[in-house]
């Protein structure tokens, strides 16, 4: 089909977000009124129902099952699919206990055996029932309530070499990139950027492995960005001792010119002895720069690598744990010291055509666009750069808002916000969909004018305690805030959102899931009477117009990784790109006219590295998945139907430009879909696109437990009014409401096990 995926879903929501019945959002036309609650994302007055009278699939498969499976049981993402299995009861009992192909193990407390024969039943009766969803038939997984065509973000592959490669005599070949460190992996200085790390301070790699061949080596090329010193050789540590950062093996690599080296290891050095398929092969480079190449520093350590030989793969970890592999081949080691830093780090797979620019984009990322300066010490002024920002803004540097590239916290009552923002509204929507601007201040409030100045205004926030207990008698404390707004340049404001920072690290893997394994899952209309109701928010490009998939933000207003970049720059930063040209700011503000015209003040290459950077952010890894109340947690999160949302596990495309995101098996627990979590958790807009004022796309929880030691609080949800875990489930309604009524119920015990495994995320 030219231009787009078709979706054949239901009219009922677009009818209610005004996008107009028709089936072509070309036609769209605003709304007489403001969407109902939640923007129309619930079930129909005639709720769905089976058209077969023949095997239903039970609970057990849409809580543990949904990540990779629709809710009637079809394949999303290019996993298998379930209809086609065409063996026993016995072995298919037999292969949810041991997991194959990637899948894991269920065992008996996670899915009981009855519901495996439940779930067997369904798939041996062929194939899956139709659907009646408000009196027509629809094909199963299109219940989700728009209609329209969608186009993919990525329709055909980009070409890109792949990672690793086999030989048709089975020698391995895998090519990777890195970058140089101030010391070794248990030691601090490992996970800091040293000064001037976006210049000629990163290297590829090659692993010509020969086992798998019946051979007795493998080889390793290293190819630095910047040509290797005249008079020191590279150094080749590898097989650690088990104490410290201490290798068995430390020699001098072959110069082949001073930008090639290569080393041979022919033995385990470790167990002494041939090597083996399986081995584990730890290793690092020495490094030394020519002085006359670089500037600054010129001697390093680099990365520590871990390769399982016969793999083709690097791994982070020292034994096997596919539960911690959160963002698949792209997951990063265990950080030893310096801990707050698990989300600066970059892909563990990150290849040679993607490193630099995911360094200059870092730089970028921490330029502060009013003076040019980086926000790390020891790099110097980027004076093309300076002078961006403004006339209003919030921050003048992506870092201002996302420390350690984290998660943004409101601010103390009474104080100025620093780490969160305030979207704004106007009435209804525009006639294309999207939110309606603030004619007095645009789409956010921007507290900060060039050189000092006052902004547009002031927003602080004040709490009311709000008590309740537990079943078991247990008390708890949520604090409902109410934010106040001062200076106001031009007049009360009265549509309005507080969204805090979100963490950055994990996009690019969001961005390279396929459309279809998202759509799959939205159900807006409730077909599988779960009482759960995801749809997608769809968006036009900023670029081509195109209505696409919503991806980024708290409402999946972002279509892609650019557009997530574009749009902070204008509306945090005032920045302009190509993408967003104008300044941000209403139009009855004399900033919007004097904002028009003229180049974009950033160029597209280097709107193009800060994508680069944030695509290939590599993902923490989990951590004390063998803890027994962790494990515990685990099947408590799904036996409370948490699941159905914060979905486990997705699988993305083969089609992403970055060839480091394809194909990858992830856990980021979420559906990218837009739920209503009920009025407690309203906001005042009046739509943003198709998400209403109690609609929010699922967050991803990869990283969660990490969010006190990067960022030093533990505050969660949009407008950070949870203190902790606990306090973010009690939150919940809407669609919601159930899961959170099962954590209640549980014992003390068991609700402490529940919020062990989400630290673990």
């Amino acid at each position: 089909m030219s231009g787009g995926l078709r979706v054949a879903l239901g009219l009922l929501a677009t009818c209610a977000a005004g996008l107009g019945c028709s089936g072509d959002p070309s036609q769209a036309s605003p709304p007489a009124t403001s969407p109902p609650p939640g923007g129309g994302g619930g079930p129909p007055d005639a709720p769905c129902a089976e058209a077969s009278d023949g095997p239903a699939l039970p609970q057990a498969f849409a809580l543990n099952c949904g990540g990779c499976h629709s809710a009637h049981g079809e394949p999303t993402g290019g996993f298998p699919d379930l209809f086609a299995f065409d063996g026993s009861l016995e072995e298919f009992t037999a292969q949810v206990r041991t997991g194959k192909d990637r899948m894991p193990a269920f065992d008996e407390q996670k899915i009981e055996a009855r519901d495996i024969e439940a779930i067997y039943a369904y798939f041996a009766s062929g194939a899956p029932p139709a659907s009646t969803c408000g009196g027509g038939e629809v094909a199963p997984g299109a219940c989700s309530g728009v209609s329209g065509e969608i186009s993919p973000l990525f329709p055909a592959a980009a070409g890109g070499e792949a990672i690793a490669t086999t030989a048709a005599d089975g020698t391995i070949t895998l090519e990777a990139a890195g970058r140089v460190r101030g010391r070794h992996e248990r030691e601090e200085e490992f996970s800091p950027f040293q000064p001037l790390y976006f210049e000629n301070r990163s290297y590829k790699f090659i692993v010509e492995d020969a086992i798998p061949a019946g051979g007795s080596t493998v080889k390793f090329t290293w190819l630095p960005h910047a040509s290797a010193s005249e008079s020191q050789i590279i150094n080749f540590r590898c097989w650690y001792t088990g104490d410290g950062n201490v290798f068995h093996s430390n020699n001098g690599m072959e110069r082949i010119t001073s930008t090639h080296w290569e080393f041979v290891v022919d033995r385990n050095a470790r167990e002494g002895r041939e090597i083996r398929e399986g081995d584990l092969l730890e290793f690092e480079f020495g490094v030394f720069l020519d002085p006359e190449t670089v500037e600054g520093r010129t001697s390093y350590y680099s990365d520590t690598f871990r390769y399982r030989v016969g793999s083709g793969a690097l791994t982070p970890f020292d034994e096997p744990n596919e539960a911690a592999l959160s963002g698949g081949d792209g997951t990063i080691p265990y950080i030893y010291e310096e801990p707050h830093l698990y989300y600066e780090q970059m892909a563990l797979n990150i290849q040679e055509g993607s490193i630099q620019r995911f360094l200059e984009g870092r730089r970028l990322f921490h330029t502060d666009f009013t003076t040019g300066e980086h926000s790390e010490g020891g790099n110097p002024v980027f004076d093309e750069h300076a002078g961006k920002a403004g006339p209003l803004s919030n921050q003048t540097t992506c870092a201002g808002c996302h420390v350690n590239n984290g998660r943004g916290a409101p601010p103390e009552p009474g104080e100025a916000m620093a780490t969160a923002v305030v979207k704004l509204f106007g009435a209804g929507a525009s006639a294309d969909g999207r939110p309606a601007v603030d004619p007095s201040y645009g789409r956010q409030l921007q507290d900060k004018a060039q050189g000092g100045s006052p902004g547009e205004g002031t927003a602080t926030v004040a709490y009311t305690e709000e008590p309740g207990q537990f079943p078991d008698g247990t008390p708890y404390v949520l604090r409902q805030p109410a934010f106040r707004f001062s200076g106001l340049s031009a007049g009360q404001i009265t549509r309005y959102s507080v969204r805090v920072a979100r963490p950055v690290v994990g996009m690019g893997l969001l961005e390279a899931i396929a459309e279809e394994a998202v759509l799959e899952r939205a159900d807006g209309m409730d077909c599988n009477q779960d009482g759960i109701s995801g749809r997608p928010n769809l968006i036009p490009d900023p670029v081509s117009g195109a209505l696409r998939l919503g991806r980024f933000g708290w409402k999946a207003g972002k279509v892609s990784v650019p557009h997530q970049v574009a749009d902070a720059l204008v509306a945090d930063m005032g920045v302009t790109t190509s993408l967003f040209p104008v300044e941000e700011c209403g139009e009855l503000q004399a900033g919007c006219q004097a904002g028009e015209g003229g180049d974009p003040e950033l160029a597209d290459e280097d709107l193009d590295r800060m994508a680069a950077y944030m695509r290939v952010l590599g993902v923490p890894p989990r951590r004390d998945t063998a803890d027994p109340a962790v494990q515990r947690g685990e099947v408590l999160f799904s036996q409370a139907g948490c699941g159905s949302c914060h979905v486990p596990s997705m699988k993305t495309g083969s089609h992403h430009p970055f060839v480091e995101l394809r194909d990858q098996l992830i856990h980021p627990y979420s559906d990218l879909l837009l739920h209503d979590m009920g009025e407690a958790l309203a906001d005042t807009s009046t739509s943003d696109h198709l998400a209403g004022p109690r609609e929010w796309r699922t967050p991803p929880l990869w990283g969660l437990g990490l969010l006190e030691v990067v960022n030093g609080h533990t505050q969660l949800l949009h407008d950070g009014r949870a203190r902790d875990l606990v306090e973010a489930i009690l939150w919940h309604g809407g669609e919601a409401e159930a899961p959170k009524q099962r954590f209640m119920a549980l014992p003390r015990e068991d609700r402490d096990a529940l919020v062990a495994f989400l630290r673990s995320l």
